[in-house]
Protein backbone atom coordinates (compact mmCIF):
# COMPACT_ATOMS: atom_id res chain seq x y z
CA UNK A 1 0.00 0.00 0.00
CA UNK A 2 1.97 2.94 -0.62
CA UNK A 3 2.40 5.94 1.55
CA UNK A 4 2.03 9.22 2.00
CA UNK A 5 5.42 11.37 1.56
CA UNK A 6 6.24 13.27 4.62
CA UNK A 7 6.64 16.76 2.77
CA UNK A 8 4.48 19.40 1.39
CA UNK A 9 3.13 17.10 -1.38
CA UNK A 10 2.33 14.46 1.59
CA UNK A 11 0.58 17.46 3.69
CA UNK A 12 -1.42 18.14 0.74
CA UNK A 13 -2.34 14.56 -0.22
CA UNK A 14 -2.86 14.15 3.49
CA UNK A 15 -5.50 17.35 3.51
CA UNK A 16 -6.82 16.61 0.48
CA UNK A 17 -8.05 12.52 1.49
CA UNK A 18 -9.82 14.07 4.39
CA UNK A 19 -11.39 16.40 1.71
CA UNK A 20 -12.85 13.33 -0.27
CA UNK A 21 -13.58 11.05 2.60
CA UNK A 22 -15.03 13.45 4.47
CA UNK A 23 -17.63 14.18 1.84
CA UNK A 24 -16.67 17.34 0.43
CA UNK A 25 -16.05 16.56 -2.67
CA UNK A 26 -18.34 13.38 -3.80
CA UNK A 27 -17.75 11.07 -6.23
CA UNK A 28 -18.43 12.52 -9.77
CA UNK A 29 -16.58 15.80 -8.76
CA UNK A 30 -14.58 16.91 -11.08
CA UNK A 31 -11.54 18.44 -9.41
CA UNK A 32 -8.73 21.38 -11.58
CA UNK A 33 -5.01 21.41 -11.09
CA UNK A 34 -5.13 24.94 -10.93
CA UNK A 35 -8.29 25.47 -8.44
CA UNK A 36 -6.06 23.33 -6.08
CA UNK A 37 -3.17 24.71 -6.53
CA UNK A 38 -4.71 28.25 -5.30
CA UNK A 39 -6.74 26.78 -2.83
CA UNK A 40 -3.97 25.19 -0.93
CA UNK A 41 -1.19 28.06 -1.96
CA UNK A 42 1.30 25.71 -3.20
CA UNK A 43 2.84 24.55 -6.99
CA UNK A 44 0.80 22.88 -9.74
CA UNK A 45 4.43 20.39 -8.99
CA UNK A 46 3.25 19.86 -5.85
CA UNK A 47 -0.32 19.69 -6.48
CA UNK A 48 0.76 16.87 -8.86
CA UNK A 49 2.65 15.10 -6.68
CA UNK A 50 -0.15 14.66 -4.23
CA UNK A 51 -2.39 13.89 -6.96
CA UNK A 52 -0.46 11.08 -7.92
CA UNK A 53 -0.75 9.66 -4.35
CA UNK A 54 -4.16 9.62 -4.31
CA UNK A 55 -4.34 8.12 -7.56
CA UNK A 56 -2.69 5.55 -6.95
CA UNK A 57 -4.69 4.92 -3.75
CA UNK A 58 -7.72 5.26 -6.26
CA UNK A 59 -9.31 7.92 -4.61
CA UNK A 60 -8.99 9.90 -8.07
CA UNK A 61 -9.04 9.16 -11.71
CA UNK A 62 -7.05 11.42 -14.37
CA UNK A 63 -8.43 11.72 -18.17
CA UNK A 64 -7.25 14.12 -20.49
CA UNK A 65 -10.60 15.77 -21.69
CA UNK A 66 -12.11 16.40 -18.01
CA UNK A 67 -9.45 16.23 -15.95
CA UNK A 68 -9.25 15.07 -12.00
CA UNK A 69 -12.55 12.93 -11.25
CA UNK A 70 -13.38 11.58 -7.59
CA UNK A 71 -14.00 8.02 -7.42
CA UNK A 72 -16.72 5.75 -5.95
CA UNK A 73 -15.99 4.59 -2.75
CA UNK A 74 -16.41 1.05 -3.78
CA UNK A 75 -13.03 1.25 -5.97
CA UNK A 76 -11.05 3.23 -3.60
CA UNK A 77 -8.45 1.29 -2.25
CA UNK A 78 -10.89 0.58 1.28
CA UNK A 79 -7.52 -1.85 2.74
CA UNK A 80 -5.07 1.42 3.11
CA UNK A 81 -4.04 2.63 6.39
CA UNK A 82 -4.52 6.28 5.19
CA UNK A 83 -7.82 5.60 3.54
CA UNK A 84 -9.14 4.01 6.86
CA UNK A 85 -7.83 6.85 9.05
CA UNK A 86 -9.61 9.35 6.08
CA UNK A 87 -12.91 7.49 6.37
CA UNK A 88 -12.81 7.08 10.29
CA UNK A 89 -12.55 10.92 10.54
CA UNK A 90 -15.05 11.48 8.53
CA UNK A 91 -19.29 12.07 9.14
CA UNK A 92 -19.49 7.72 7.87
CA UNK A 93 -17.48 6.79 10.50
CA UNK A 94 -19.78 4.19 12.42
CA UNK A 95 -20.63 2.72 9.19
CA UNK A 96 -16.56 2.38 8.60
CA UNK A 97 -15.97 0.97 12.25
CA UNK A 98 -18.78 -1.74 11.77
CA UNK A 99 -17.00 -2.70 8.43
CA UNK A 100 -14.24 -2.88 9.69
CA UNK A 101 -15.31 -4.85 12.84
CA UNK A 102 -17.07 -7.05 10.55
CA UNK A 103 -14.02 -7.87 8.64
CA UNK A 104 -11.97 -8.61 11.59
CA UNK A 105 -14.71 -11.32 12.90
CA UNK A 106 -14.34 -13.17 9.77
CA UNK A 107 -10.74 -13.32 9.39
CA UNK A 108 -9.52 -13.16 12.84
CA UNK A 109 -10.83 -15.92 15.14
CA UNK A 110 -10.29 -18.20 11.67
CA UNK A 111 -6.51 -16.80 11.91
CA UNK A 112 -6.38 -17.61 16.05
CA UNK A 113 -7.17 -20.58 14.96
CA UNK A 114 -4.72 -21.55 12.25
CA UNK A 115 -1.72 -20.17 14.61
CA UNK A 116 -2.85 -22.71 16.89
CA UNK A 117 -2.86 -25.34 14.87
CA UNK A 118 1.06 -25.02 13.19
CA UNK A 119 2.46 -21.81 15.18
CA UNK A 120 6.07 -22.90 16.54
CA UNK A 121 7.00 -22.55 20.23
CA UNK A 122 8.83 -19.55 19.33
CA UNK A 123 5.94 -17.54 17.96
CA UNK A 124 3.58 -18.67 20.35
CA UNK A 125 5.46 -17.94 23.60
CA UNK A 126 5.90 -14.06 21.53
CA UNK A 127 2.10 -14.21 21.91
CA UNK A 128 2.19 -15.02 25.15
CA UNK A 129 4.16 -11.96 26.14
CA UNK A 130 2.55 -9.51 24.20
CA UNK A 131 -0.94 -10.31 26.11
CA UNK A 132 1.38 -10.22 29.50
CA UNK A 133 2.04 -6.86 28.17
CA UNK A 134 -1.23 -5.90 27.86
CA UNK A 135 -2.10 -7.41 31.64
CA UNK A 136 0.63 -5.15 32.87
CA UNK A 137 -0.50 -2.09 31.14
CA UNK A 138 -4.16 -2.50 32.34
CA UNK A 139 -2.67 -3.14 35.88
CA UNK A 140 -1.18 0.47 36.05
CA UNK A 141 -3.80 2.46 33.69
CA UNK A 142 -1.35 3.03 31.21
CA UNK A 143 -3.17 3.35 27.73
CA UNK A 144 -0.57 4.17 25.56
CA UNK A 145 1.37 1.15 26.18
CA UNK A 146 -1.78 -1.30 26.44
CA UNK A 147 -2.84 -0.08 22.87
CA UNK A 148 0.84 -0.79 21.56
CA UNK A 149 0.98 -4.30 22.76
CA UNK A 150 -2.70 -4.34 21.65
CA UNK A 151 -1.72 -3.46 17.91
CA UNK A 152 1.43 -6.20 18.21
CA UNK A 153 -1.08 -9.12 19.85
CA UNK A 154 -3.26 -8.94 16.34
CA UNK A 155 -0.21 -8.28 14.40
CA UNK A 156 1.43 -11.56 15.37
CA UNK A 157 -1.71 -13.57 15.48
CA UNK A 158 -2.29 -12.46 12.04
CA UNK A 159 1.69 -12.99 10.69
CA UNK A 160 1.58 -16.44 12.75
CA UNK A 161 -1.73 -18.09 11.01
CA UNK A 162 0.07 -19.04 7.98
CA UNK A 163 -1.85 -17.18 5.37
CA UNK A 164 0.15 -14.26 4.15
CA UNK A 165 -3.54 -12.96 2.93
CA UNK A 166 -4.31 -12.93 6.51
CA UNK A 167 -0.87 -11.34 7.17
CA UNK A 168 -1.60 -8.53 4.90
CA UNK A 169 -4.78 -7.23 7.05
CA UNK A 170 -2.34 -6.42 9.80
CA UNK A 171 -2.49 -2.66 9.32
CA UNK A 172 -5.54 -2.70 9.05
CA UNK A 173 -6.51 -3.88 12.22
CA UNK A 174 -3.71 -1.49 13.45
CA UNK A 175 -5.38 1.00 11.44
CA UNK A 176 -8.50 0.17 13.24
CA UNK A 177 -7.54 0.16 16.81
CA UNK A 178 -5.66 3.34 16.51
CA UNK A 179 -8.47 5.18 15.33
CA UNK A 180 -10.95 3.89 18.22
CA UNK A 181 -8.47 5.79 20.20
CA UNK A 182 -8.10 9.25 18.08
CA UNK A 183 -12.22 9.09 18.18
CA UNK A 184 -11.75 8.65 21.99
CA UNK A 185 -13.60 5.06 21.40
CA UNK A 186 -11.96 3.57 24.12
CA UNK A 187 -12.22 3.26 28.07
CA UNK A 188 -10.34 6.34 30.07
CA UNK A 189 -8.39 3.57 31.61
CA UNK A 190 -7.49 0.05 30.14
CA UNK A 191 -10.28 -2.59 30.60
CA UNK A 192 -8.55 -5.68 32.56
CA UNK A 193 -11.48 -7.81 31.02
CA UNK A 194 -10.16 -7.06 27.77
CA UNK A 195 -6.66 -8.15 28.49
CA UNK A 196 -8.16 -11.59 30.01
CA UNK A 197 -9.94 -12.14 26.85
CA UNK A 198 -6.65 -11.43 24.84
CA UNK A 199 -4.92 -13.46 27.13
CA UNK A 200 -7.29 -16.25 26.69
CA UNK A 201 -6.86 -16.20 23.34
CA UNK A 202 -2.76 -17.01 23.71
CA UNK A 203 -3.20 -19.77 26.09
CA UNK A 204 -5.52 -21.60 23.63
CA UNK A 205 -2.73 -20.76 20.84
CA UNK A 206 0.08 -21.63 23.34
CA UNK A 207 -1.76 -25.04 24.17
CA UNK A 208 -2.58 -26.27 20.31
CA UNK A 209 -6.49 -25.31 20.99
CA UNK A 210 -7.51 -24.02 17.69
CA UNK A 211 -11.10 -24.18 19.19
CA UNK A 212 -11.09 -22.35 21.89
CA UNK A 213 -8.54 -19.91 19.83
CA UNK A 214 -11.26 -19.34 17.80
CA UNK A 215 -14.51 -19.11 19.93
CA UNK A 216 -11.93 -16.97 22.29
CA UNK A 217 -11.18 -14.58 19.55
CA UNK A 218 -14.48 -14.34 18.20
CA UNK A 219 -15.08 -13.11 22.12
CA UNK A 220 -12.40 -10.51 21.67
CA UNK A 221 -14.20 -9.32 18.37
CA UNK A 222 -17.59 -8.86 19.15
CA UNK A 223 -17.03 -6.69 23.04
CA UNK A 224 -15.02 -4.61 20.53
CA UNK A 225 -17.97 -3.96 18.12
CA UNK A 226 -20.26 -3.78 21.69
CA UNK A 227 -17.98 -1.04 23.26
CA UNK A 228 -17.52 0.78 20.66
CA UNK A 229 -21.67 1.00 20.05
CA UNK A 230 -21.67 1.61 23.25
CA UNK A 231 -19.33 4.53 23.45
CA UNK A 232 -20.75 6.44 20.24
CA UNK A 233 -24.51 6.16 22.12
CA UNK A 234 -23.05 7.74 25.01
CA UNK A 235 -21.79 10.61 22.36
CA UNK A 236 -25.02 11.16 20.71
CA UNK A 237 -27.49 11.35 24.20
CA UNK A 238 -25.01 13.44 25.61
CA UNK A 239 -24.72 16.05 22.64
Amino acid sequence: MPELGKGLAGKVADDLGHAIAGGRHTPGDVLRTDDLAESFGVSRTVVREAVQALQAKRLLRSSPRVGLTVRPVREWHLYDPDVIRWRLAGPERTTVLDELTELRGAVEPAAAAAAARQADRAKRTSLLESSARMRAAAAVGDRTSFLEADVDFHRLVLGMCGNPLFAQLAPVTEELLRGRAALKLLPTAPDPADADRHDAVAVAVASGDPERAEVAMRAVVAESLEDIHMRLEERRGSS
